[in-house]
């Protein structure tokens, strides 16, 4: 029998009584499991099953392609947002998709864990949802190795010259590129995957994505809409490369963007 702390990401009817439910635990990792009864009104999970609960579960972990068994989870906190806060839900529901997309199961990473609870928290204020979400975009990408080199280029290592007003971006090379670099490339099939940001957005997204900002800098950082906006959508392209498709809530990305209020 395991013990762990655990984000409900996915819930799946499996029949008229159970749900399959994605797991990401701080202990393993994620994980799937079956929860006989879950779907009962009064099932023996206390209604902790809820998308974006945390609760603490005990489960039966099963080896090879079979799914864990969970016997017991309680409550530790629901994720709960206000009627006219919408936008903090949708984002929400995007943060679980791609904690859910973008890691492998059994393979424990504590620190996602605290990133996700830290992210649903700051989401249910309402407040700073897009900067948020590049935020965590960009920790969690470093978190699982895939952190787009943004002050050194990504082919040859050296420092991007921050005096130009455009740099060269690779979404198969991995960041930012020097212009020799950028150039050779054009010249090969990685040059349909190249785009090219502002000095500012590039900036920009340094300072979102800061993981040693123990301050919170990245909350009072002046950034001007079509900033924003350009990291956005190179977060956008940079994302669904890595998936091999766009996110599921894509779509919603706008109306979150739409509905920001940026507020402390």
């Amino acid at each position: 029998m395991e013990n762990a702390d655990a984000i409900v990401l996915r819930t799946v009817d499996f029949s008229e009584t159970s749900l399959i439910l994605t797991l990401f635990t701080r202990q393993f990792g994620k994980i799937e499991a079956l929860a006989k009864g879950g779907r009962r009104l009064k099932s023996p999970f206390e209604s902790a099953l809820d998308i974006l609960a945390r609760i603490r579960v005990s489960f039966l972990h099963k080896k090879g392609d079979v799914l864990d068994l969970l016997t017991e989870a309680k409550l530790i906190r629901r994720f709960r947002v206000a009627e006219s806060n919408l936008a903090g839900l949708f984002a929400s529901y995007y943060v679980a998709e791609l904690v859910d997309s973008l890691t492998e199961a059994d393979d424990p990473n504590p620190a996602i864990y605290d990133l996700t609870v830290k992210m649903l928290a700051r989401l249910e204020q309402g407040t700073l949802l897009m900067r948020s979400l590049i935020r965590f975009e960009g920790l969690l990408l470093k978190a699982i190795g895939q952190q787009p080199s943004l002050g050194n280029c990504a082919e040859c290592g050296t420092r991007i010259n921050s005096e130009q007003k455009r740099i060269a971006f690779g979404y198969i090379d991995g960041g930012a590129l020097c212009s020799r670099c950028a150039e050779s490339l054009r010249q090969t099939e990685h040059g349909q995957f190249l785009t090219s940001v502002s000095a500012d957005a590039l900036y920009g997204m340094k300072q979102l994505t800061d993981s040693h900002d123990i301050t919170e800098n990245w909350k009072r950082l002046k950034l001007e809409r079509n900033v924003q906006n350009e990291i956005r959508g190179i977060h956008n392209h940079y994302v669904s490369h890595l998936l091999g498709r766009r996110p599921r809530l894509y779509d919603w990305l706008n109306f979150i963007a739409q509905n920001d209020r940026e507020e402390m």
